[in-house]
């Protein structure tokens, strides 16, 4: 979970066009976000399972979400940028802090659309390599 939590604080912290960023099953799950506004939610989809490792890999799912697909693909872009910078920066997390080594895409950019929510959304994988040190 601390290589999902690096993440996601990483994110908050870059200065993309929402703040609404977090890891969920389903977009605006009870938490305030509203159908149509613009998000981003990052889940963990597999990676390294060597919990015992100094660096870990984790292979992370983006979906962001607008109205439109030109406005998901925009913030998708958002994300990648902000991904390409992640180069060794040490980002706090919950009990202490993780290094992120590096966030990579690992595959490209789809656009698809959901048809509960009646909304277009981006969806891009990326791995990510991050140490967590405790406190």
């Amino acid at each position: 979970m601390e290589a999902l939590e690096a993440v996601i604080q990483y994110l908050k912290g870059a200065g993309l066009s929402t703040s609404q960023i977090a890891s969920k099953t389903h977009y605006g799950d009870a938490d305030g976000w509203d159908v149509g506004s613009p998000a981003i939610v990052v889940r963990l989809d597999g990676g390294d399972p060597n919990l015992y490792a100094v660096m870990n890999r984790a292979r992370i799912e983006v979906r962001t979400f607008a109205m439109g697909d030109y406005a998901a693909m925009a913030l998708m872009d958002e994300v990648a940028t902000a991904f390409r910078k992640a180069e060794r920066v040490d980002q706090a997390v919950t009990g202490g802090s993780a290094l992120i080594y590096w966030i990579n895409p690992e595959s490209g950019k789809s656009i698809l659309f959901d048809p509960d929510i009646q909304m277009d959304f981006g969806l891009q994988f990326f791995e990510a390599a991050i140490s967590v040190k405790g406190i």
